[in-house]
């Protein structure tokens, strides 16, 4: 059966809003294409969920089921197929998980060079599930090429820890004695529910059952270089908080910088910031590709949010309040609840108002630890070098501007999901420059 989450995420799916990120890998060379097939047909099977679907029970309960004889395969994009702007996506339909798996594999041809575009349906794992894929698959086809250095190998996975997916390691008793810590946690759940966050610009979002935008997804990414991105964490160190603190004090910053700037910000609103949580634990290493996450929400009002090292503090301690009280359990505790309610998740899911002005979920170091070798940083995938990624988190009703946090080969990267029927690219570049110049204050001071 589907756990709270997984539940949580396909409800969440609208055709106007899939509940789907994407993974862009932009390599230098071209694949051999049979062997990188034979690659996504080796790992795949390793992580059950991503080749099953959903369907219902006889009592009407949501279940995963496998798909056989579904064969995995890269699509191959012509390039007239891409779109005409400057990212150069294809157009790509939500997934329905009812029909088929949460997993789409494209390759997007250049001149001289091959990309990847992975496409997850979020009820079917998390980023870190999805890098678990993305880290076999690189090795799996360095290994099919024959350059692989002798310590790259497919590490072994059990199956069998998927059935934990969803008790994050809490027993009954361990449950009774963190109660009293999730006290904190009922109160921001009833902030939660009390406060009125802003999306970035007004707007009424479409009818969940329209088509979503011809150009979805649209996106952005900007780097820091290698001396800025080293300041950064220095910074962090300095300050005696975590880099996420400074990326989420500098969201706060530039969200209310641009806003303000184009005439959107009213004293005294409310914005919220969602951020991710992964909760596995180290015996977790072995799962296979899962959700094993939640939601934490931070807001603050406009006035509030000022370049200064109290609003920094304030971050630094709510979040350090979070890991030490396990809050992120929070918002698990709270969908396992709603089930029991009149209306079920849905009539908590779908609501008619905006429930986060972004989102930023920050990857840290991804692909640090992959077995293969490197060219100044960059991961050499048998006859191709990975150049640099995308990351795009998912939008929803309202939230039309979701960020993604990354460090590739020494530099700190953030990537921009934009819903471009709100926000127009020169919007969207100029709310990117705008985090980035945050954060490039933040290396100053």
């Amino acid at each position: 059966p589907l756990v709270p989450f997984e539940e949580y995420m396909l409800i969440d799916d609208r055709a106007a809003y899939p509940m789907n990120f994407f993974f862009r890998l932009n390599f230098s060379g071209r694949f051999d294409r049979d062997k990188l097939n034979a690659a996504l047909q080796e790992v795949v099977p390793r992580h059950p969920l991503l080749c099953a679907r959903v369907k219902e029970d006889k009592r009407k309960r949501l279940q995963w089921a496998s798909i056989e004889g579904d064969e995995p395969a890269v699509q191959w994009v012509a390039p007239t197929e891409t779109t005409a702007d400057v990212d150069g996506y294809p157009h790509c339909p939500g997934i329905d998980l009812r029909r088929r798996s949460g997993l789409k594999v494209r390759g997007l041809p250049g001149e001289q060079s091959d990309d990847l575009l992975l496409q997850f349906h979020h009820s079917c794992c998390d980023g870190v599930g999805a890098f678990q894929l993305i880290e076999e698959l690189l090795v799996a086809y360095a290994l099919a090429c024959g350059n692989a250095p002798p310590r790259a190998s497919l590490q072994p996975l059990d199956e069998q820890l998927l059935r934990r997916r969803g008790d994050f390691h809490l027993t009954p008793l361990k449950f009774l004695r963190m109660l009293p810590a999730q006290a904190s946690g009922l109160l921001g759940a009833l902030q939660f529910l009390m406060h009125r966050p802003q999306p970035i610009i007004p707007h009424e979002p479409p009818r969940a059952d329209a088509p979503p935008s011809e150009a979805y997804p649209s996106t952005l990414t900007s780097c820091l270089n290698e001396d800025e991105s080293a300041e950064f964490r220095s910074t962090a160190e300095r300050f005696g908080v975590s880099k996420n603190d400074l990326l989420l004090k500098d969201l706060f910053r530039s969200l209310e910088n641009w806003r303000s700037q184009d005439g959107f910000s009213t004293e005294g609103e409310w914005l919220r910031l969602s951020v991710p949580m992964n909760l596995r634990a180290e015996s977790d290493h072995r799962m296979p590709a899962a959700n094993v996450v939640s939601m934490v929400f931070l807001d603050r009002k406009g006035e509030d949010i000022v370049d200064g090292g109290r609003f920094l503090s304030g971050i630094h301690e709510e979040m350090q309040l979070i890991k030490r009280r396990r809050l992120g359990l929070t918002f698990i505790f709270s969908l396992k609840a709603f089930r029991f309610l009149p209306g079920g998740l849905r009539r908590y899911v779908q609501t008619d108002r905006c429930t986060a002005t972004s989102v930023i979920t920050n990857l840290g170091s991804p692909l640090q630890e992959i077995p293969l070798n490197r060219d100044e940083g960059r991961i050499v995938v048998g006859n191709t070098v990975l150049e640099g990624m995308e990351l795009l988190a998912p939008l929803r009703p309202y939230t039309i501007a979701a960020f993604a946090a990354f460090t590739y080969a020494k530099k700190l990267c953030v990537t921009l999901h934009y819903d471009p029927r709100y926000l127009d690219n020169r919007q969207a570049a100029d709310l990117l420059e705008t985090y980035m110049g945050c954060l490039r204050e933040s290396i100053g001071h």
